[in-house]
């Protein structure tokens, strides 16, 4: 994601995160107790008013991992194959994940994505839990990185940051399954990013989550513009954001899982047979669900981090 969308998911995870209990759900996909929800909920409202009181330091935050920490090799990837795409490609495997009896490889030098969202928010909660004891972390810090660790969680919900066939092997490069029909061009990734950050543009603008830089931000909106709103004042908008309830010691294999998902749909946009060919008519319906993902599992993974404090 780039820029502004980055921004608009994080103050949308603000937004929707004491109204997005009600559709609290468990990792198996039932819905959370009642007495599950009334629990967080009195979480989610105490975290919802500290997020909102530090916002002015949200837009930087949610971007920083981008420009400041520059680590996007290492940590805002997660990428997978499937034995469907290079059916002799085990060989380059590194790890396997088996969801729902389907093996998803990553590779080596694959990117640690879930790696570092179960690292830094395991972090920011031991900080929490220091400031109690001490005044070594201020408030404000664990609010930043509270929106700084938002940029993760939304880089697991990208399809093309978990998929290999984003990153086509030169011919040196012995660490990835051959196959140039078989991978699509890495353009395409900065592409759709593109094309979801004009969408998010105006609709931010207008809701006063970001401000121009140049006149040339100040654009229309686009014909994706509409799936990429979200109104907590609309409740068809509402039932679309469902924050998954991360066990204790669930969160890495929940970040797992939500890499496996955006794989998924990246066999959705790109298909095996042709991934150069991408399905533009779907990218409306996908990103309508992305974006509702990538809010609710923002919002999920901020109340594990202050459930653990």
């Amino acid at each position: 994601m780039k820029h502004n969308t980055h921004i608009y998911i994080a103050a949308k995870a603000t937004e929707f995160l004491r109204d997005s209990v009600n559709n609290l759900h468990t990792r198996t996909g039932r819905m959370a107790s009642a007495k599950t929800q009334r629990k967080v909920k009195t979480r989610a409202k105490e975290l919802q008013h500290l997020l909102r009181y530090h916002a002015q330091d949200m837009a930087e935050a949610s971007w920083a991992p981008d420009d400041i920490l520059c680590d996007k090799a290492l940590y805002h990837t997660f990428k997978l194959f499937t034995d469907n795409e290079f059916p002799r490609g085990r060989r380059y495997a590194r790890e396997t994940h088996n969801v729902s009896g389907v093996d998803y490889h990553r590779i080596s030098g694959g990117g640690g994505l879930p790696y570092k969202v179960d690292h830094l928010a395991r972090t920011i909660a031991d900080m929490q839990k220091l400031r109690e004891y001490n005044d070594q972390f201020s408030q404000k810090q664990i609010m930043y990185l509270l929106f700084l660790i938002s940029h993760y969680v939304v880089d697991a919900h990208v399809p093309m940051h978990c998929d290999i066939r984003d990153d086509p092997p030169s011919k040196k490069d012995k660490t990835k399954p051959p196959g140039k029909k078989k991978y699509y061009s890495d353009a395409l990734h900065g592409e759709i990013e593109r094309i979801w950050d004009a969408a998010v543009t105006p609709v931010a603008m207008e809701q006063g989550i970001v401000v121009a830089d140049t006149y040339k931000d100040c654009k229309a909106e686009t014909d994706l513009s509409p799936c990429v709103r979200f109104d907590v004042g609309n409740r068809r908008h509402r039932d679309l954001i469902t924050p998954t309830n991360i066990p204790n010691r669930g969160l890495m294999n929940h970040m797992i899982s939500v890499c496996v998902r955006s794989k998924e749909r990246s066999l959705q946009l790109f298909p095996v047979g042709n991934p150069g060919s991408w399905r533009k008519d779907l990218l409306g319906e996908l990103t309508r669900e992305i974006f509702a993902d990538a809010i609710g599992g923002v919002v999920g993974v901020w109340l594990w981090i202050w459930g653990r404090s």
